[in-house]
């Protein structure tokens, strides 16, 4: 994708950052992810969910299983049931946008973490916070944001994702983090702010049948997940099947 190499010159900067996640922080799984999509602006989103809708409702009806009495209830079209020429047209389209992935290596996770499902809760906080502030440090020295002005950060989340992990103030803890810093007590560091002007944060958790920007994130999630799956043993290749992503963090 390419961005934007020029401050926004807007007296509020608009960022929308939409995430879905593919796999569980579990012992029984080799990987974790999260991936995104990132608009900025309401122009620039609503440009993507036109164009997308009109590809799902391309190949929707490819995949109903009610053959001639459609009932127009159709299947949400998602990363685990897509064939595959039908997720390379998708992902072409989503390409031409920033994407934003985390990979969580299940296997370098402290056991006390896995075994208790708060502290799994609080380490999936912990993730998405990471992946909100390492995106916006980006896109900070990409020259795409500008950090002295006044940000308005909308975030829209996997309802489904929500029930599993069980987030702890998620939005708050994106505030502290990116406008006042964080003390990390257990190792005496401060990490310091990123953004000095005002920020406002919408954060909604949404149907992914309903919300073609979730359903993105769906498939780019899919995508990292199966990607890692297949290449974890060979670090080189990894890479570079991942570099159709534009922002990758890897955890922990």
């Amino acid at each position: 994708m390419n961005m934007v190499n020029t401050l926004t010159k807007t007296k509020v900067q608009t960022i929308y950052i939409n995430l879905d996640d593919s796999g569980k922080l579990s012992k029984k799984e080799i990987v974790c992810v999260y991936g995104g999509v990132v608009f900025f602006s309401k122009a620039e989103k609503d440009k993507f969910i036109t164009q997308y809708r009109s590809i799902v409702n391309d190949i929707k009806c490819k995949y109903c299983l009610k053959n001639n009495n459609c009932d127009n209830n159709c299947p949400e079209l998602k990363s685990f049931n897509l064939k595959p020429s039908h997720k390379r047209r998708i992902m072409n389209y989503i390409k031409n946008y920033y994407t934003i992935g985390c990979i969580i290596d299940n296997h370098h996770i402290f056991e006390d973490i896995m075994r208790d499902p708060a502290s799994k809760g609080r380490y999936l906080d912990y993730v998405l916070r990471r992946l909100i502030k390492e995106t916006l440090i980006k896109l900070i020295k990409n020259n795409v944001i500008n950090p002295n002005l006044p940000v308005n950060l909308i975030i829209n989340i996997d309802e489904q994702t929500t029930k599993s992990n069980g987030y702890y103030d998620l939005k708050e803890g994106i505030k502290e983090e990116l406008l006042y810093g964080i003390n990390n007590f257990n190792y005496n560091i401060k990490h310091k702010p990123i953004l000095f002007d005002s920020l406002d944060i919408k954060l909604t958790y949404q149907h992914s049948d309903k919300s073609y920007v979730v359903q993105a994130a769906d498939l780019i999630a899919g995508t990292i997940r199966h990607k890692f799956i297949y290449n974890h043993d060979n670090y080189f290749n990894l890479i570079d099947e991942l570099s159709i992503i534009d922002f990758m963090l890897f955890l922990p």
